[in-house]
C-alpha cells in the first residue's frame, strides 16, 4: 500500500513541475478556436454513414450534458456556421485547408504538452516536422470520428434491443440501458485517451502501459466531469460575463479537463517507472535533458562573452569618456 501512495505522490509532484495550469490555459485556448473545424470534420465522417443531423445531435447532447443546454445550442450553432455549402470550387478547397489547419491546431498543442509530460523534444523544428505533426493530429481526428461511428451503431442496436425488451421487463431493461451506455462512454473515452498517450508524444511506450493509464485517466475524468458540471449547475461561474458566458464556460471546461487529462498522461509516466518499463523517445526526438544541457552550455558561452566584454569596458576605464562628456 506504501508504495502506490509513493506512486500517486510522485504522480502529483511531477504534473506540478510541469506546469500544467499554463499546460492546460494553452491548449484550452487553442481548442476554442479548433471546436468548430475539429467538430465539423468528425461529424462529416460519421455523418457519411450515420447522417450528419443525427451526429451533431448526439454530440450536442453529449456536450449538453457536461456543460449545459446553452453551451451546447452555441457549440452547435458554430458547427451549422462552420460547414461549408456553395461558392466556388476554389473557395471550397481555401475552406477545407483551413478546416484541416484549425481543427489540428488543438492537438499540436497538445503533443507539445504530452512530449513536456514524457520529457523528450523533437530533434528538428523544421516545415517538415510540423507537416508531420500535423498529419498524426489529423490522424487522431479521423480515428475519433471512426470511433464516434462505432459507439452510435451500438447505441442504436442497444436501443432498438431495449425497445423490444420494455414490454417484458421494463425496470430491469432501463437499469440495463443506463449501464451499457455508461460503458460504452467509458470505452470511447479510454479509446481517446490511449490514442492521445500513444499517438501524440514522441515516445516509444507499449500498449499494456497506454491502457492502464488510459483506464485510470478516463476514472478520473468521468469524476471530473460530474464534479465540475455540479459545480457550473451551482456556482454560474461565468454568470458575470453576460453575452460571452458560453465561450468562457467551453474555456473553462477544456482547462480543467486538460488539467485531469495532463494528470492522468503523468500517471502514466509515473506507473511506467513504477513497473521497471523503460521510456525511450522515438527516432524523431530526443530526452530533453540533452536539449537543455545545450541550452546551458550556450548559456554559459553567452555569459562569458558578456564578462570578458565588461572586464575589458572596466580596463578601459571611464577616464577618457568622462572627459569627452566632460567637454560636450
Amino acid at each position: 500500500m506504501k508504495k502506490y501512495f509513493k506512486l500517486v505522490k510522485n504522480t502529483y509532484t511531477e504534473w506540478m513541475k510541469n506546469n500544467p495550469f499554463e499546460q492546460s490555459a494553452v491548449v484550452a485556448y487553442y481548442t476554442l478556436f479548433s471546436l468548430p473545424s475539429l467538430l465539423v470534420i468528425v461529424i462529416t465522417i460519421a455523418g457519411y454513414f450515420y447522417g450528419r443531423e443525427a451526429v451533431q445531435d448526439r454530440i450536442t447532447s453529449e456536450i449538453g450534458t457536461f456543460i449545459g443546454e446553452g453551451t451546447a445550442e452555441a457549440i452547435e450553432t458554430m458547427i451549422s456556421n462552420a460547414f461549408l455549402e456553395g461558392g466556388s470550387i476554389l473557395t471550397i478547397l481555401f475552406g477545407i485547408g483551413m478546416l484541416l489547419f484549425g481543427a489540428t491546431g488543438a492537438f499540436f498543442q497538445l503533443k507539445k504538452a504530452m512530449n513536456r509530460v514524457w520529457g523528450v523534444r523533437p530533434k528538428k523544428e523544421n516545415f517538415k516536422r510540423i507537416l508531420l505533426d500535423r498529419a498524426i493530429s489529423l490522424g487522431m481526428i479521423l480515428v475519433i470520428g471512426f470511433m464516434l461511428l462505432v459507439s452510435l451503431v451500438i447505441s442504436a442496436v442497444i436501443q432498438g434491443l431495449g425497445n423490444y425488451l420494455q414490454s417484458f421487463a421494463p425496470e430491469i431493461t432501463s437499469f440495463a440501458l443506463s449501464t451499457f451506455n455508461f460503458l460504452i462512454s467509458y470505452i470511447f473515452i479510454g479509446a481517446i485517451f490511449a490514442g492521445v498517450f500513444k499517438l501524440l508524444p514522441d515516445i516509444r511506450i507499449g500498449w499494456r502501459v497506454t491502457f492502464t493509464g488510459a483506464s485510470i485517466t478516463t476514472i478520473l475524468f468521468l469524476v471530473g466531469e460530474f464534479l465540475l458540471g455540479f459545480y457550473f449547475g451551482q456556482s454560474d461561474p461565468t454568470s458575470v460575463y453576460g453575452g460571452a458566458s458560453s465561450v468562457i464556460l467551453i474555456l473553462l471546461w477544456v482547462f480543467y479537463s486538460c488539467l485531469i487529462m495532463l494528470f492522468g498522461a503523468e500517471f502514466t509516466v509515473q506507473y511506467a517507472l513504477f513497473r521497471g518499463y523503460t521510456i525511450k523517445p522515438n527516432s524523431l526526438a530526443e530526452p530533453a535533458e540533452r536539449q537543455e544541457l545545450e541550452e546551458l552550455k550556450e548559456r554559459e558561452e553567452e555569459i562569458k562573452k558578456k564578462s570578458e566584454l565588461l572586464k575589458e569596458l572596466e580596463a578601459e576605464g571611464p577616464g577618457e569618456h568622462a572627459d569627452e562628456e566632460f567637454k560636450n
